[in-house]
């Protein structure tokens, strides 16, 4: 099962908060690599195996009452995912009720990071067990409570952002996973597509979520040949950024980093993530990254209907080539 928390997490988180600055030298330690030294991505005297590897990410709306989110997570684990990225899940209760369903239960086959505190217990991550060995996991701090006023989506006052992480090994191909997962502050996006100036505090408390996120992302990738996701949240439309591409915005920041968007790799769905109060909205601001390896190839890509939030759930799968010995070699 997974741990609620640890002494690292709560130092990293700590530190972090009374620095105000995303934690560059801390993340990296928190996030320290694979036992035994680097690997590289396709090691000699083996022969590949391949398995799906499913990511769904989801803004469960911080509104749901908690009968109504363990429905739509019901609905989730039926589409047989392997790890799911949830956000606004800051009520305690929720968290709880989780818990006793799907993961401190005997027999339960989901594990979690899913941090005590309702601020970094906003954005969980649950993984299937049966599937990944959880390695390490945490809990780090990348912006500062910051009041931004009554203008905007979201309270006057944004509350600390974090993002939460884990560490697996992936029991199928023997490869380490992380995956990161953020709820980013809203309304920083204009309808042109570039940075809305008219919100700088928020405009601020985003930049430094996102370099804050790119330090994390340069730690892991630092590891060697793991896999490495971003999900969550980024309220930012693919469909726009992606064309005027803003310094600030995560089809850059991101993709300086290495990483891609699961849009791009795949496809632009017609329909979006998210639903206005008109039922009009295709914009695309819940993603799943991905760092770009000859060992992992995104398959397929779907937005899932019928649930409850005002998000829509991204189910996005994987095709993740493993290692075996290969034939009269011994095994590593």
């Amino acid at each position: 099962m997974a741990r609620s928390g640890s002494p690292l997490t709560i130092r990293v988180a700590a530190v972090c908060a009374a620095a105000l600055t995303p934690c560059l030298a801390l993340s990296g330690l928190s996030l320290a690599g694979v036992a035994g030294g680097h690997r590289g991505d396709d090691d000699g005297a083996v022969e590949p195996t391949t398995s799906r590897l499913r990511i769904v990410t989801y803004n469960a709306g911080a509104k749901l009452g908690v009968d109504t989110a363990l429905e739509d997570l019901a609905k989730l684990m039926a589409r047989d995912p392997d790890v799911i990225a949830l956000q606004e899940m800051a009520s305690p209760e929720k968290r709880r009720a989780i818990r006793e369903l799907y993961i401190d239960c005997e027999g339960c086959v989901w594990g979690a990071n899913m941090p005590g505190p309702p601020v970094p217990g906003e954005t969980p991550v649950l993984y299937r067990t049966d599937r990944f060995e959880l390695k390490d996991y945490g809990s780090v701090q990348v912006t500062e409570p910051t009041y931004v006023g009554k203008a905007g989506a979201g309270p006057s006052t944004i509350n600390a952002k974090f993002v939460n992480w884990v560490r697996l090994s992936d029991l199928r191909s023997g490869r380490p996973v992380y995956v990161l997962n953020n709820h980013t502050v809203p309304s920083v996006q204009a309808k042109s597509g570039g940075p809305n100036r008219r919100f700088d505090e928020r405009l601020k408390l985003f930049r430094k979520h996102m370099r804050g996120l790119q330090s994390m992302v340069r730690d892991v990738t630092a590891q060697g040949w793991g896999l490495v996701f971003v999900t969550g949240d980024l309220n930012v439309n693919f469909r726009r950024d992606r064309v005027l591409s803003p310094p600030m915005f995560p089809y850059r920041m991101l993709g300086d980093v290495g990483l891609r968007a699961s849009y791009e790799a795949v496809r632009e769905p017609q329909n979006g993530t998210h639903t206005l109060r008109s039922g009009v909205d295709n914009r695309l601001i819940d993603y799943v990254y991905f760092l770009p390896r000859s060992s992992v190839t995104p398959s397929a890509l779907k937005i899932l209907w019928g649930f409850s939030s005002d998000h829509r759930p991204l189910m996005v799968d994987f095709d993740v080539r493993g290692l075996r010995p290969a034939a009269g070699t011994a095994d590593g």
